[in-house]
């Protein structure tokens, strides 16, 4: 392998920002370093954990930002048999995968410009008809069957496409063009997991908090959810990039420490980052709520990979903001419904001292506004708030997605446990008392 088969030159859209390198002798390990040129024009950190400098990032570190790309388990076991790459090999997998990941960057063979490549698109709406078509237990990785050349985190069969009326794109080989959707093919294991989610989003939007577009989409007769990409915008008729980092990105780790059992972080580290959003205070309380709304619903999987921050940086708009915000919430389930499966019934982040959502209590709820760094009056405030909303809600959004899908049954199982939820919840805050007012006494203060 000669030197520059060991370097990839990282894009910010068109924009070349810095380079990967493997480490010699740093098994694996990977070195990103800023270019000169991006320092000097002042363009925003790629990561919390990778500020500007003009130094190499403590290899940790920057292996840990980019592995966070890679798919994950089963996902990514069709890659190590395509291809020959190595379980966890950021490098091998980015140099093959990498120009159209999560967020505005894009990976490229070191010295390769972005103006050597085309930004063109090519049909697969045939390919991913035939793989919806078969028994759910056949379907092959949309991803792979397709020949695309596209990132994708975690470990569902999904694939990122532009939409162009029912017709299915992806960027054409060796292509720079991104896609404005992601499709998400049924689950083999969790029965009904694409209505499951479809109602959760559309139940968390109804109460208030920001989720992306998504729908139902009939594919080889089988009904897939199709999610609008948030971090994508359109300006001038074009599709652009904006950049977004999830919360293990931003906090230095790797991906298989996304769940507070594991090693990883729990809601004080993750409340910690939208603190520091440019609206800290809307973005922290929206944080905490949804914190109250994936209790109520039984939500295990909202590990810190399933929060992300996305930044105004989008100099294609014209706009050269420096800060970020907290991204609209996704991958919003409910878990609980699986328990039968022997899907873990526990929560991915500690609520207080507890990961039972059926054993949380007073105490837990005061541990848990300190940790989201509220004051306990508030945060009992909100919980209130997501909790009246939710049981106002719910039952009619069960209905109409009912009526559109009859045969489905997980729409019941979901407001059994929202019912049993809430009403835990509501006991639990009527504990929380008001602070106590001291009385005071008219002869102690006499006027000076």
């Amino acid at each position: 392998m000669t030197q520059n088969q060991e370097k990839l030159s990282i894009f910010w859209g068109k924009s070349p920002l810095g380079r990967l390198e493997k480490i010699p002798g740093g098994r694996g390990l990977l070195g990103f370093t800023y270019d000169t040129a991006w320092l000097d024009s002042e363009g925003p950190p790629i990561s919390l954990s990778l500020p500007l400098s003009s130094e190499m990032h403590d290899p940790l570190i920057s292996s840990n930002f980019f592995e966070n790309y890679l798919p994950e388990g089963d996902a990514f076991g069709v890659f190590h048999l395509m291809k020959h790459i190595p379980p966890g090999d950021a490098f091998s997998f980015l140099s093959i995968y990498g120009r159209e990941c999560a967020g505005a960057l894009s990976m490229l063979p070191f010295g390769e410009s972005f103006e050597e490549h085309s930004v063109e698109y090519k049909d697969v709406t045939d390919i991913v008809s035939r793989q919806l078509e078969l028994p759910s237990r056949e379907r092959q990785n949309l991803i792979a069957v397709t020949n695309s050349k596209v990132s994708l985190a975690g470990a569902q069969n999904k694939l990122p496409v532009t939409l162009e009326g029912q017709r299915l794109l992806v960027p054409a080989d060796d292509s720079f063009a991104p896609t404005t959707h992601i499709i998400k093919a049924p689950s083999t294991i969790l029965p009904n997991l694409q209505y499951n989610e479809f109602y959760c989003m559309d139940l968390a939007r109804a109460v208030g908090l920001p989720t992306p577009k998504a729908e139902l989409m009939d594919i080889g007769g089988t009904d897939v959810l199709v999610i609008e990409r948030f971090d994508r915008y359109v300006h001038d008729g074009s599709v652009h990039r904006l950049h977004q980092e999830d919360f293990c990105q931003a906090l230095g780790l790797y991906s298989g420490q996304k769940y507070e059992q594991r090693q990883g972080p729990g809601f004080a580290a993750c409340s910690g980052v939208s603190r520091r959003c440019s609206d800290a205070v809307g973005d922290s309380e929206n944080f905490a709520k949804s914190a109250v709304f994936n209790l109520i619903i039984g939500n295990g999987d909202a590990h810190c990979k399933n929060f992300s921050i996305l930044y105004e940086w989008a100099p294609e708009s014209g706009e050269y903001g420096k800060g970020f915000r907290l991204a609209p919430f996704y991958d919003i389930i409910s878990t609980l419904p699986y328990a039968e499966l022997g899907v873990d019934t526990e929560m991915a982040m500690r609520y207080g001292n507890n990961f039972d959502p059926k054993q949380v209590s007073a105490t837990c709820f005061r541990t848990l506004a300190k940790d989201l760094g509220l004051d306990v009056h508030r945060f009992k405030a909100l919980a209130e708030e997501i909790s009246e909303s939710v049981s106002k809600h719910a039952p009619g959004i069960a209905s109409e997605h009912t009526i559109r899908y009859p045969s489905v049954d997980i729409y019941e199982k979901i407001i059994i446990i929202i019912k049993k939820q809430t009403n835990l919840l509501c006991q639990t805050l009527d504990m929380i008392r008001p602070a106590k007012q001291t009385k005071t006494n008219k002869w102690n203060h006499q006027p000076r």
